[in-house]
């Protein structure tokens, strides 16, 4: 009796490890999601015309107006991370949802399933891993930019930024900026992490 009482107890753990690895990934998925759409639309927009500040261009003086600086803004760059963002963030919720339903309810999904499942997260590991790259190049010019003209990026954000037509200045926060440039890595990962169980579980199904 002792004997069986243990056997059956070997499957509630092995599946409450499942839920809780499973559930870590897909929190990391949607906490990192939200970070990053939430980091690049307050911190490295500003404006009324909310103006892009990732990939400046011709940073330099203004020589009809020393001691202010002008530069070229014409990057789209934070509407796509912010969509791609969304859309991992949607997607951890669907996904994620899916995943976890399966798992708590211990059943077995069908091999079609599983592969659809891994195609998906292979997918968003891509297009998590282009969202990261977009948003690093992105601040590492912007700041690249700041340098050249001898100042330090966190300087220039802390001092804010201005619109021609406004005589309003918008401070910003680097280290925001820098945290969803980070946490647009850890959806990466987590995406692959996920991506990875999924095709195993799926070579193991077939």
């Amino acid at each position: 009796m002792n004997a069986l009482a243990k056997e059956a107890e070997m499957p509630l753990s092995s599946n409450w490890l499942r839920i809780g690895l499973y559930g870590g990934i897909h929190f990391l998925q949607l906490l990192s999601a939200i970070v990053v759409l939430a980091g690049i639309a307050d911190q490295a927009r500003y404006g009324p015309s909310s103006i892009c500040i990732l990939y400046i261009q011709d940073y330099k003086q203004d020589s009809q107006n020393p001691g202010y600086y002008l530069f070229n803004a014409n990057s789209s760059s934070c509407s796509g991370i912010m969509g791609l963002s969304a859309a991992s963030m949607l997607l951890a919720l669907i996904i994620g949802g899916a995943s976890l339903y399966y798992i708590v309810r211990a059943e077995f999904r069908a091999v079609r399933l599983i592969f659809g499942m891994a195609v998906i997260a292979i997918i968003e590991t891509l297009i998590a891993f282009l969202m990261a790259i977009v948003a690093t190049i992105g601040i590492n010019t912007t700041c690249g930019q700041f340098a050249g003209a001898g100042f330090s990026c966190s300087t220039i954000f802390n001092g804010g930024f201005f619109e021609q037509e406004t005589s309003l200045t918008y401070p910003k926060n680097l280290a925001t900026v820098n945290a969803a440039v980070g946490m647009a890595w850890i959806c990466f990962l987590s995406w692959a992490a996920y991506a990875g169980l999924e095709v195993l579980n799926w070579r193991n199904s077939v």
